[in-house]
């Protein structure tokens, strides 16, 4: 070995020893980065969440949710109503059924009162031919004039029967068909009240429900149809 090539040959080892050792002291790679925490879930009141549209506040969730409630149960109340509005109904219908089977009787009545009416008219133009043909037998002589005011007497005690009779009939028809009468008007003035005061009530609890809806229609979209976080929900429900 000649003297040139030795000392190429241990700086050589020197370098390899160099690049070792270096490799050596490398830094360790950093450790990866923790996961990220996930988003907070969302939700919504019942509505489809708008997409891009403003999440609901904390306070704004409590409104919403207090609104809810009250909501609920003016709601409940008003369902409450019409049950008992539709049942004084139906009684309201049924009396009025049973009130025209009143009217019948009161028209029967009316009836009487009109035929007892030309019953009358009839005796008092019977009257009248009565008193002509007992003028005219005044003014006569003879046994057939005898025999004529004879039965125009007769006819006069029997006329005298037949007006007692209708005046007493006409009593008895007069007090039945006032009772008649008056019974029905009764009726039907306490049925006209109460179907007033029907209408009134079903008036208001229409109001009330359209009122409620309407609350709702503007809760639907001011509160369900946005998007909030479970996590400020659950702190509300815990009175935070």
């Amino acid at each position: 070995m000649n003297r040139s090539t030795a000392p190429r040959l241990a700086l050589a080892a020197v370098l390899a020893a160099t690049v070792a050792a270096a490799q050596a002291q490398t830094p360790p790679k950093p450790a990866a980065k923790p996961a990220a925490a996930p988003a907070p879930a969302e939700r919504t009141l019942g509505g489809s969440g708008r997409p891009g549209g403003k999440l609901l506040t904390r306070d704004e969730l409590r409104a919403c949710l207090q609104q809810q409630d009250t909501l609920a149960k003016r709601r409940s109340e008003v369902e409450a109503e019409r049950g008992p509005i539709d049942q004084e109904k139906a009684a309201l219908v049924s009396e009025q059924e049973a009130l025209k089977g009143e009217r019948e009787k009161v028209e029967a009545a009316r009836q009487r009162i009109a035929d007892l009416n030309a019953r009358f008219k009839a005796f008092g133009e019977r009257i009248e031919q009565w008193n002509q043909r007992a003028n005219e037998a005044r003014n006569k002589s003879g046994m057939s004039a005898d025999r004529e005011r004879t039965a125009l007497e007769n006819e006069r005690v029997e006329l005298q029967k037949q007006q007692a009779a209708l005046e007493a009939e006409r009593g008895g028809v007069n007090d039945s068909v006032q009772q008649t009468v008056s019974a029905f008007n009764a009726r039907a003035g306490a049925l006209d009240q109460r179907v007033q005061a029907w209408n009134e009530r079903s008036a208001g609890h229409s109001q009330r429900a359209k009122a409620v809806n309407e609350e709702r229609e503007t809760w639907m979209t001011e509160c369900a149809d946005r998007r909030y976080r479970e996590d400020d929900e659950i702190a509300i429900r815990k009175g935070q």
